[in-house]
């Protein structure tokens, strides 16, 4: 308090201090006076009129207080919140949200306010709805009551009015407007003006951006949103000071923090001298509009039309991103069997974004060198050339498509090629990172050893579930601060709720039948070995159940050498690959989908599983293990069951469970359905444009 008082001593005598309102329309017409200075205070606290109203009045000093409405009425200020709760956990044992891994233990008070700056950090930039689902996990963990400060009122909103203080709108629930939805943002932007204006019975024309820095944090679409909402002004964070010409809708503001008078004064002035930030132009997110913002050009061998979790992912991002924002660089060989990728060309002369693609992004698989002469041979007359031909065609792009963020789809073999582009061109760096090539060792390998650096160089890794999060940090020593978690989306277009396929049960028979299916690799760590052992189980009580495996792989022969030992031919079909079209209606035709994976030895485990999401897309139960980022992909209870996928009687159990209880099933579809809607591709993509573009602006 003593320092506030004396900035106030300051700005008494060295400034003319008028009321924000007067001084905006004062600068309107030309007749603001010189070092004129608006008071202004964010929020919403007790001490506004316990300490600050008695300084001002003092003074003879006027101010404009924001305030945040919910916690009027509602909730306390999530950053009070999140105190709270830090403060009353326990010791030891904590479940923490996504990233925060090494905080299991709090035995100091240091680790504990550590742990809250890094949460107010993470949670600054998550939406709502993310945000309270973090904050309601710690609360709930409380080992004592909550101390949360004294509460900010409506009844302290209306003394500050009354006293003459002018008040000002600051959102509802103070979330990053560039974190909103625009339904959300005007939600927001309007409700707090509402709420406030039945509070003070007055007009409320005054609004400030949370957080306040221009295109970080806010854009012109906030803008209009609050001019259309009535407002005639509003400020910003950032530096500068207004003046004739300046946007009444972005006024620049400064918070000095010295305690004495002449490095007060050097702060002013040094803001004075400052450029005042706006927000340009900033398109609605939709395809149909240009983009001259973000130009990611993506780098992944595993595109489409090759079939799999990443690829997938990485096709629907690029489809729902804004026209001209984003391109692709892949390849044409698949590098696992160097044999040409079927229907490449066709599948990016249909696509909506641009696709380059040269012979290969990295050298093909190979059995391990058998002597240091063979490895030496590979590097030097095969590896190098291979990866100056990578860089040549990837820069001859950035370079013609003015590129300014690079995305890296393959962080072991692409890793390198990011920190070669951000030292030549300086582009933002970013690398999506799915789980499996950080929990799997690579010992002695050139690029799986360097993981570590590369990722520690990326302005940003987006990471495809809290479980990599928690493996990025433990195992990859990476600050939480680098991470963004965006968890897979399911294309909702595609993958839908429909009737059964009659040509599929006409072809294998299953009049009648109930349908297990699973999708994926025939991979160790799916535990698909595990399940089909469960069949033998289950088919004693259900003997109408008929288990569908749709996929190709590694463990084909071993699956089908375990279905003949546990007698189970006639229950269980091996289906190979399908076409897309039919992937679809595998899943709407079933019943009930599992896959029990489960961590192996080496590491490699489940960093998501978007096929549970799909499966619930087309209003299907789902049974997943209870290991790596399948325990958030399945809400255990509630869209699904989790399971140990290396116990076949726990997964029996788990479909005996389904398969007896319909209304348990519909339930689950149900929500799972639910849950899908809600986190579909175009979310996805969106809260990927935004990432690059918090990048671009920080």
């Amino acid at each position: 308090m003593e320092q506030f008082e004396n900035i106030l001593d300051f700005l008494t005598d060295t400034c003319t201090v008028l009321p924000l309102s007067d001084g905006i329309r004062r600068l309107k017409n030309r007749s603001l006076p010189s070092r004129a200075v608006a008071l202004t205070f964010d929020d919403g606290y007790c001490e506004w009129l316990d300490n600050v109203s008695p300084a001002l009045h003092k003074r003879n000093l006027h101010g404009t207080f924001f305030v945040t409405t919910q916690q009027l009425t509602g909730t306390s200020l999530w950053h009070e919140r999140i105190i709270a709760a830090v403060k009353a956990l326990p010791r030891d044992e904590l479940i923490l949200p996504y990233g925060f891994d090494s905080f299991k233990a709090l035995h100091t008070v240091q680790h504990r306010i550590q742990l809250v700056s890094l949460l107010h950090e993470r949670l600054k930039y998550a939406s709502i709805s993310e945000r309270i689902t973090a904050i309601e996990l710690l609360e709930k963990q409380a080992a004592g009551p909550l101390e949360l400060p004294k509460k900010f009122t409506k009844e302290m909103v209306r003394q500050l009015a009354s006293k003459g203080f002018e008040i000002g709108a600051h959102t509802i629930q103070h979330p990053i407007l560039n974190e909103c939805s625009q339904e959300e943002a005007r939600n927001e932007i309007g409700g707090s003006k509402e709420v406030l204006e039945e509070i003070t019975r007055g007009k409320i024309s005054l609004f400030a951006y949370p957080n306040g820095r221009p295109l970080r944090d806010y854009n012109a679409n906030h803008i209009r949103i609050v001019k259309d909402c009535g407002y005639t002004a509003a400020v910003t964070t950032g530096s500068g000071a207004a003046c004739v010409g300046t946007d009444l809708f972005e006024l620049p503001r400064i918070s000095p923090w010295a305690s004495g008078h002449r490095q007060i004064a050097y702060q002013i002035t040094r803001n004075l001298a400052s450029e005042v930030k706006k927000s340009l132009p900033f398109p609605i997110f939709t395809k149909k509009k240009p983009s001259t913002d973000v130009r990611c050009l993506l780098i992944a061998s595993t595109f489409a039309p090759i079939h799999g979790g990443s690829a997938v992912v990485y096709q629907n991002i690029c489809k729902h991103m804004p026209t001209g924002s984003i391109r692709v660089l892949s390849a044409r060989r698949n590098y696992l069997n160097e044999q040409a990728i079927s229907g490449w060309h066709e599948h990016d002369t249909k696509a909506s974004y641009p696709i380059d693609r040269i012979d290969l992004l990295r050298p093909p698989m190979a059995p391990p060198p058998a002597n240091v002469f063979v490895s030496l041979y590979r590097l030097v007359l095969k590896d190098i050339p291979l990866y100056a031909k990578v860089l040549f065609a990837a820069c001859k792009i950035v370079h013609h498509s003015g590129i300014n963020v690079i995305c890296i789809g393959e962080l072991v073999t692409g890793g390198w090629l990011a920190i070669a582009l951000k030292k030549i061109f300086g582009c933002k760096v970013v690398i999506y990172v799915h789980g499996e090539e950080i929990t799997t060792a690579t010992p002695g390998r050139l690029h799986g050893n360097r993981r570590r650096t590369y990722l520690s160089a990326a302005d940003k890794v987006i990471a495809v579930s809290s479980f990599t999060c928690d493996s990025l940090t433990r195992l990859m020593k990476l600050p939480v601060s680098s991470l963004c978690l965006i968890q897979n989306g399911v294309d909702t277009d595609r993958f839908s709720p429909a009737d059964k396929d009659f040509d599929i049960i006409k072809r294998f028979g299953l009049a009648e039948k109930k349908i297990i299916l699973t999708v994926g690799r025939l991979v160790p760590r799916k535990g698909i070995d595990m399940a089909v052992r469960a069949i033998k189980h289950v088919k004693e009580s259900h003997p109408d159940i008929h288990y569908l495996i749709v996929g190709q792989g590694q463990s084909e022969s071993e699956l089908k050498k375990i279905i003949e030992e546990e007698g189970v031919a006639n229950y269980v079909t091996l289906v190979g690959n399908v076409s897309d079209a039919a992937l679809v209606k595998y899943f709407q035709t079933c019943d009930i989908f599992v896959m029990p994976n489960r961590t192996m030895p080496d590491g490699d485990t489940e960093g998501f599983g978007l096929v549970f999401r799909e499966a619930n897309a087309c209003k299907k139960p789902v049974i997943g293990g209870r290991a790596g980022g399948a325990v958030e992909a399945v809400i255990d209870g509630e869209t699904g069951l989790l399971v140990d996928g290396n116990s076949p009687k726990d997964i029996a159990e788990a479909l005996a469970r389904l398969l007896s209880d319909s209304d348990l099933r519909e339930s689950m579809a149900q929500k799972g359905l639910q849950l899908a809607l809600a986190h579909d591709t175009k979310s996805v993509a969106e809260k990927f444009y935004k990432t690059c573009q918090r990048m671009l602006h920080s």
